[in-house]
């Protein structure tokens, strides 16, 4: 993401904010889990503005099918889509972990997101928000083609490890990325010892 982006959009106090509001705002996991879900919701908030810039135009060419609709409202199952990009089909799995990784990242409750790299599938199972901004089906058809479409255009590294990490370091402290090391770092420092 471009740097003029970052700073027009407010991530170069985001940090600030987040150190701010960590100490105000009760939340669930200790500090860096707290620090991390601050994070994430303003990079979630970059990555639509992000999506508001893409013309319909430019992401004609890559389509992708909703194959499979089961929606269910409440608490107790989640929702399931199942996609289809044709174009994406035999692309290797870094690709497809980087579209998991966006696409955990904009939707937000997702429970659990399964791909096929030969078929060019992939499977979202998601809890559907029942107030404030509830997307539906084609909606989140067409950030999934958004995510693809930025993926595929090299204007988001395929580098971010969210979806890649559920599995592998669930618990993990030792495992940690530079970026994770700085933002401690950066944390312990600020902090009132």
């Amino acid at each position: 993401m471009p740097f003029w982006f970052v700073r027009r959009n407010g991530m170069d106090t985001g940090i600030q904010k987040i150190l701010e509001t960590v100490d105000t705002i009760p939340g669930q996991g200790g500090l860096l889990e707290q620090f991390d879900k601050r994070l994430r919701k303003l990079q979630r908030r970059v990555m639509f503005q992000l999506f508001e810039s893409i013309s319909k135009e430019e992401v004609e060419h890559l389509p992708v099918v909703i194959y499979k609709t089961v929606l269910t409202a409440g608490k107790q199952r989640p929702a399931l889509l199942r996609f289809y990009l044709p174009t994406w089909r035999g692309y290797d799995e870094v690709f497809w972990q980087a579209l998991g990784d966006y696409a955990v990242l904009a939707l937000h409750r997702v429970k659990d997101l399964e791909y096929n790299t030969v078929k060019g599938k992939i499977k979202i199972e998601y809890f559907v928000k029942t107030s404030g901004r509830v997307r539906s089906p084609e909606e989140i058809r067409g950030i999934i083609q958004k995510i693809a479409f930025l993926v595929d255009s090299e204007t988001l590294p395929t580098d971010f490890t969210r979806f890649r990490s559920m599995a592998e370091r669930r618990g993990q402290i030792g495992d940690l990325s530079k970026e994770e090391a700085a933002a401690i770092g950066a944390v312990i420092k600020l902090l009132p010892i």
